[in-house]
């Protein structure tokens, strides 16, 4: 998901600005003035984060823009880095429950998460590429000569998780802010019941 299409999902942009601590109504679906204001803070957060460490490609500033502020610090330092040493792209940042179960229903199966059961749902992770020549580049993605390598140690010095490191599912493109259960982020999540920062 961009950060254009998020703001017409209003319950899904709701429940990211509430998790980020700063929207204060109820999760309903309407559009009123504290969304706004909400709104208002988000994109000021994510500015100052542009304003600080640079702008991006377009593909990676419209995927950070839908991250948790929170996860966005360290995902931007981490891209900043990596775009000094090739042509790096964020190609994927938070999911709606919506997309999550469309892209759990594809065949052949590309995800074992539905709606809720993945750390996309929530903001807080995000899928990185290696681009040349406007081709995505995906091998070798295990061994010594991994393309991954530097994903693997930016995360690392960044405090961010690396799905590289995980066994099963291996995921080499993917890092994410902190090792919370799903269930735990669903139920905040959904309900407004505590925000990224309250949890971590």
């Amino acid at each position: 998901m961009i950060y254009a299409e998020l703001q017409q999902d209003t319950l899904a942009w709701q429940r990211a600005l509430k998790f980020a601590g700063m929207y204060r109504g109820k999760l309903d679906g309407l559009t009123g003035p504290l969304t706004r204001e909400a709104a208002a803070q988000w994109r000021e957060s994510h500015k100052q984060l542009q304003t600080r460490y640079g702008r991006l490609d377009k593909r990676t500033e419209d995927n950070l823009l839908t991250l948790q502020p929170l996860a966005a610090l360290k995902v931007r330092q981490m891209m900043t880095a990596l775009r000094a040493l090739g042509d790096w792209r964020l190609i994927c940042g938070l999911r709606t429950y919506d997309e999550q179960d469309k892209l759990y229903a594809k065949r052949p199966r590309v995800t074992n998460a539905r709606g809720g059961q993945s750390m996309h749902n929530f903001g807080v992770a995000a899928d990185v590429c290696l681009f040349r020549d406007g081709v995505d580049i995906w091998a070798p993605s295990e061994g010594p000569n991994s393309i991954y390598k530097p994903v693997a140690v930016l995360a690392r010095q960044l405090g961010l998780v690396w799905g590289g490191a995980w066994r099963t599912p291996y995921d080499p493109g993917h890092v994410q802010l902190g090792e919370l259960s799903t269930a735990t982020l669903h139920h905040a999540y959904t309900t407004g019941s505590a925000t990224l920062a309250q949890l971590l």
